[in-house]
């Protein structure tokens, strides 16, 4: 079971210890690599760096999507049906970790045991049930944009393919507006200095930044 944490940080599966936001990418790597069955390196041909993005507000934009690649954070580990990477914060703070990005590998399981599977908050394991069941006990979730449509998250739970948690500095996500469940989920950390030249917002560009840019030519 991985256990989140808001604001601090992942408990690792079998009493492996605090994931903590903050930590150098050593200690982070050798802490999750430690507690995993089983870890590799990321993609890295053609996955862009922040130095490949010519304004920070579309580097923040990748970065929040997973498409920017930190070398020194290069490290997927994967459990029983999860896999677990890591991000630094950015410009100017790529020294501490502020981001775990959880995913499904295989279908989620039925919401009970103690199997690493299980992605827990406050004792709710968000891929274990229904996309609608979760979000009645977040805390003030937020529909995000879905680029697919071309416009905003529709107002109906069963539209909306991601929203954000601002007061927990989550993000959920799930395959599309037929999946039953979250699949993906992005903690951020309470802070993280290196985009605060770019943008206020943690779970989303506010400056209106795009994650292709510099990727598609």
């Amino acid at each position: 079971m991985l256990g989140l944490l808001p604001g601090t940080g992942v408990a690792l599966p079998g009493g492996a210890g605090l994931l903590r936001f903050g930590a150098g990418p050593d200690e982070a790597r050798a802490r999750l690599s430690a507690a995993a069955p089983e870890t590799h390196g990321g993609l890295q041909c053609g996955a862009p760096t922040l130095a490949d993005y010519s304004e920070p507000r579309h580097a923040h934009a990748a970065w929040l999507d997973s498409l920017v690649f930190q070398p020194d954070w290069n490290v997927v580990a994967l459990f029983d049906g999860l896999q677990v990477t890591l991000a630094a914060g950015g410009p100017g703070a790529a020294d501490r970790l502020a981001r775990v990005e959880v995913q499904c590998v295989t279908a989620p399981r039925p919401a009970s045991g103690e199997g690493a599977a299980c992605v827990v908050w406050d004792g709710v394991d968000l891929f274990g049930h229904s996309a609608e069941e979760v979000l009645s006990v977040l805390p003030e979730a937020v529909p995000l944009p879905d680029p697919a449509a071309g416009g905003p998250a529709g107002s109906a739970v069963g539209a909306v393919v991601e929203v954000a948690v601002p007061r927990l500095g989550l993000r959920l996500g799930r395959n599309g507006p037929d999946s039953p469940g979250w699949s993906r989920l992005t903690l951020t950390a309470d802070e993280f200095a290196g985009w605060s030249g770019c943008c206020p917002g943690r779970l989303r560009c506010e400056a209106g930044g795009d994650g292709l840019v510099g990727i598609l030519y």
